[in-house]
This record gives structure tokens, C-alpha cells and sequence, in this order.
């Protein structure tokens, strides 16, 4: 083994391919991404590993779960020639370890194909094609061809910027093997009955979008069933209506309604889709590029954060998202001291005697807009809404970088207790003590 700056062909990677490869591994992981073309001598050196002493391992956890170290192996056959790393820190790890397989694998397939014309052709499959390649082999192994995951991730690429009769609708599709207990056989249930199609459809590369048919499913009620085939003869009807503030994050991925090997696609806006896996691992699409999260992992980062309930943790979430998909920026904050709100806030706003709740539904859409107000909203941990448009004293931020004042001041807010901070753009960043931001 040798490390990748000796291998031909090198220097043409670096200048061409990589730019598209630390572009959609910062953009899918979040954090940042450093690339180092002699990683032998420099594992060793940070880390103590001995790379060519395992070769058939590609990813390493390590700092206590803070940083993933992905490989770019060179293979030839099953010999390993040559590698380069990846180190991506400054986001959530833990909970993702399967996919940065799965991504190495695929990485490690390409990289090999490239290395025999000395990556001379094609360097944009190192960008988004890879990512895809990841996400149709994440959900396929074990399970389904994962060339037929990449025709229904090309269609849904397609439904999200659909318009039907002059305007965008939302839509879905859940991909089973388990028909049967969608059908409600052998003691099975899914929260939902099954209703057989009087024409159904197959889903195939050489067929446009029936915008028409699509329409159909609502994407948070209603979904097409297809199986491993793509043939799509039934839709689903979940029993109750979806996305409460009380089981949100359950609501969200359909936990009862997905699971196994099943795999949801939906259109939740415009230009806006996801693909979401029994575990709670959702792929997005928004703002033309791919982003990777593990919905579960980030509802223990709540809890172990702010020491609160499952009740609060599903509330949160069910604002946040909201406000992330209707774009509307916001910053919310959640302290552990009250008593040192005074000490970084210059002023505090409340509209009623009593507190709103995030725990209560009939708060839903007063909290919406009091939320999204320009200044900071406060939020104590039993789900109380203590003040919304707060001024923050900007005389206590720190700006390091290109940091923006509200990130700036979402992460000095953050010091006591955590802040969420929503943008126009609907990226989420959750900020706990001095940590980096967890991006979402």
C-alpha cells in the first residue's frame, strides 16, 4: 500500500474530482472535511492507527465519537494499492457509523474505476452521484436492487418540482418486501389499511411523471405502495392524522408504519423530498443538495443536553421543523439557569399573563408566529414560552470567522442551556456549550 499522493493520477484527482467530493461530504454530513493525500505517516502520527496494517477497513471513529475517518482506498481487486483520508468533524457522528460504511464502500468502487484512467474522466460523479450511490446502497443491501432505488430517487427528484394544475403538491411512496403486513395478515399492522388500485402503474426510467396519478397520495396521510419490482398496486391510508406535537418525531418517520426494510420517499414542499429509513436515518433534498440525519440521534442530543423529557423533546422538534420548512428564521433558546437569562438578554417581550406552552396544541399557531419574530425566543424546560423577540446584548459575542450575528448569537445563548437556530434557508443548527454546532 502506498499512500494516494504516489499513485498516477493523483494530482488530476486533486484538481478536478476532489472539489466535488469535499463539497458533497461537507453538504450530506455536515461539519467540516479535511483531506489528507498521505494518510500512512499521519494516522499514525494523530491517532495511533496503522492503516495498512487492516486493509480492508475504511472508516475509523475516533476522539470519543467527535471525528470520522473515512478512507478513499484505491483497490485492485481485493489488494489495496493506495489511500487517501477524509477527517469529518464538527457534526453529529454518533448514530451514522452504517452509512460512513456504506459511503466508503461506494467511494472505494468509484475511486478504483477512476485510478484505471488515472481519474482523467468524469470528475462530477465524485460529487452528488456519489451520494446517491450511497443512498440507493444504504437502503439496499439485504433488500432490493439498488439501480431500481436509483430510478424512484430519479423520479422523486422529478415530483419535487411538479406542478399540477399551476401548482406544486406534496406526494410519497413507501418501498416494501412486506406487503402482507401492510395488508393487516398474520397479526401484522401498520397504523393504516391497504386499498388495491383499480389501475396500477410500474415505476420505470422510460415513463414521464403521470403528474396526475401522483397528486393522488398526499404524502403525509396517504402514500403509494410499491414492491421490490416497483410496481405500485395499492395506497396506504394512515389511521390518524400525522405530525402531532406530542409524538412528533415518531409522526415524522412513520415508526409505526415503516419498518424493517421498508423505505419512505416523500415531497414535503417545493424543490424539497426526503428519503427516510426504518431507523430514523432521513436523506434530504433541499436547496439543490443532499443532507444526512439521524432524527432519533438528534432527540438524545435534546435530552442528554437539557436533561428534559420525552414530552418537551418531541414539542421542540415539532416547532423547529416547522419553522425550518416554511423557511422562517428564527432562534430559539432553551437555558439551563434561568436566573442568568438577564445577564446576555437586553429586553423581554410576553403577550399574555399566562404562558403559552409548546406542549399544548392549542398553542400551535400563536406559537408560530410568536416564534418566528425577529430577536430570540425563550423557552424554560418545562415547554413555556418565557419571552419571544428578546433582544440580545451583541456586546458579549465573540464573532469568529465568517460566523453571522445570529449564528453568533445563537452560540452565546448556547452556553447556558442550548439554541436552535433556524435560517431562511431552513438549515438547523443546534448550539450546546462550546461544542461545534450540530447541524440538522
Amino acid at each position: 500500500m502506498i499512500d494516494f499522493r504516489e499513485l498516477p493520477g493523483s494530482h488530476e484527482f486533486q484538481r478536478h474530482a476532489l472539489p466535488y467530493l469535499r463539497g458533497a461530504v461537507q453538504r450530506f454530513f455536515g461539519g467540516s472535511v479535511k483531506f489528507d493525500s498521505q494518510p500512512l505517516g499521519a494516522m499514525m502520527h494523530q491517532h495511533g492507527l496503522d492503516i495498512a496494517a487492516t486493509p480492508r477497513r475504511g472508516v475509523y471513529i475516533v476522539d470519543n465519537g467527535t471525528c470520522a475517518v473515512i478512507l478513499g482506498r484505491v483497490l485492485d481487486g481485493t489488494e489495496l494499492k493506495a489511500a487517501f483520508s477524509l477527517q469529518i468533524r464538527d457534526t453529529n457522528i454518533l448514530g451514522l457509523e452504517r452509512l460512513f460504511n456504506v459511503f466508503e464502500a461506494a467511494l472505494a468502487v468509484t475511486l478504483s474505476r477512476g485510478a484505471e484512467k488515472k481519474f482523467s474522466e468524469k470528475p462530477h460523479q465524485y460529487g452528488d452521484e456519489l451520494i446517491e450511490l450511497t443512498i440507493s446502497k444504504y437502503f439496499a443491501k439485504g433488500y432490493y436492487d439498488h439501480r431500481r432505488l436509483q430510478v424512484v430517487i430519479d423520479l422523486f427528484h422529478d415530483l419535487a418540482n411538479t406542478r399540477f394544475e399551476g401548482r406544486n403538491f406534496t406526494t410519497g411512496l413507501v418501498l416494501t418486501r412486506s406487503h402482507y403486513a401492510y395488508a393487516e395478515k398474520g397479526g401484522h399492522t401498520r397504523e393504516g389499511h391497504l386499498y388495491p388500485l383499480v389501475a396500477g402503474k410500474n415505476v420505470t426510467p422510460v415513463d414521464g411523471v403521470d403528474k396526475r396519478f401522483w397528486y393522488l397520495a398526499d404524502g403525509q396521510m396517504s402514500f403509494f405502495l410499491a414492491n421490490r419490482r416497483l410496481e405500485v398496486r395499492h395506497l396506504f391510508i394512515a389511521n390518524s392524522a400525522r405530525q402531532s406535537i406530542a409524538s412528533f418525531v415518531d409522526d415524522y418517520t412513520l415508526s409505526k408504519t415503516i419498518k424493517g426494510g421498508d423505505v419512505l420517499f416523500r415531497v414535503s414542499s417545493q424543490a424539497e423530498w426526503s428519503i427516510t429509513s426504518s431507523e430514523g436515518i432521513e436523506f434530504g433534498f433541499r436547496e439543490g443538495r443532499w443532507r444526512a440525519r439521524n432524527l432519533n440521534q438528534i432527540s438524545g442530543v435534546l435530552r442528554t443536553a437539557l436533561q428534559v423529557d420525552e414530552t418537551f423533546v418531541q414539542g421542540f422538534l415539532f416547532y423547529v421543523f416547522y419553522l425550518s420548512r416554511r423557511r422562517l428564521s428564527s432562534i430559539l433558546w432553551v437555558p439551563m439557569d434561568l436566573s442568568q437569562v438577564e445577564e446576555v438578554v437586553l429586553s423581554q417581550n410576553r403577550l399574555t399573563q399566562q404562558p403559552f406552552s409548546i406542549l399544548d396544541e392549542a398553542h400551535t399557531q400563536s406559537l408560530i408566529r410568536l416564534l418566528s419574530s425577529d430577536g430570540a425566543s425563550i423557552l424554560s424546560r418545562d415547554g413555556a414560552l418565557i419571552s419571544f423577540g428578546s433582544v440580545v446584548d451583541t456586546s458579549k459575542l465573540q464573532v469568529k470567522g465568517m460566523k453571522g450575528t445570529g449564528e453568533s448569537v445563537a452560540s452565546l445563548l448556547g452556553l447556558n442551556g442550548l439554541a436552535a437556530k433556524i435560517s431562511q434557508d431552513g438549515t438547523i443548527k443546534m448550539y450546546v456549550s462550546n461544542a461545534a454546532p450540530v447541524i440538522i
